[in-house]
């Protein structure tokens, strides 16, 4: 479960914005364009290759359509930087290349989004998460559920986070900016 939560962690927050499991819906064939693990891991000891899925969010979750999602460049590296007292990991550190190709599933559209942000977790013993970041990030937000309107959104800036609580409520802060309104360009 930890390196489930860690790898969508640093790229694509949407997949931990469903409650519901996510559906499978048809995408047009692309070519596979994925390029894995070469890049060289940042130095010293302890990083950990950890691939990122693609995914799927429903229409009505972040867009009124549903989204697709497929890791085409996949080049993060991770690493724990603390534990707590049972062996539970407390702060970890994620870096590397993750962009994905990202499609509205009803008309075909797609773009790019980068997730390459570089960004320390830190797993908060409640069940919540904060990710100081730098660089840019995909976010989901449901309705209701963040301090920014429901939608999908690469969020970018050299210096801000996001808390998301253990009831999923996200609260972005710090020097940011919304780079990309992934539901306004797909839709």
């Amino acid at each position: 479960m930890r390196r489930l939560s860690i790898a969508l962690a640093a790229g694509v927050l949407t997949a931990l914005s469903l409650s519901a499991p996510a559906q499978a819906v048809p995408v047009p064939p692309e070519p596979t364009l994925l390029k894995t693990a070469t890049a060289t891991p940042p130095p010293g000891s302890g990083w950990v290759l950890i691939p990122s899925p693609p995914y799927d969010a429903p229409a009505g979750v972040t867009c009124d359509f549903p989204v697709h999602g497929d890791p085409i460049e996949d080049e993060v590296y991770y690493k724990v930087l603390s534990r707590y007292p049972d062996g539970s990991v407390h702060t970890e550190a994620g870096t590397g290349a993750l962009v994905y190709r990202l499609s509205n599933v009803d008309t075909g559209a797609t773009m790019i989004g980068d997730a390459s942000a570089s960004s320390i977790m830190i797993h908060h013993s409640d069940g919540g998460l904060t990710y100081v970041n730098h660089g840019p990030l995909l976010v989901g937000f449901r309705e209701g559920r963040g301090n920014v309107p429901r939608g999908f959104y690469e969020i970018d800036g050299p210096a801000w986070s996001i808390h998301i609580s253990a009831d999923n409520y996200r609260t972005v802060s710090g020097a940011y900016r919304i780079a990309k309104n992934i539901c306004e360009t797909l839709g």
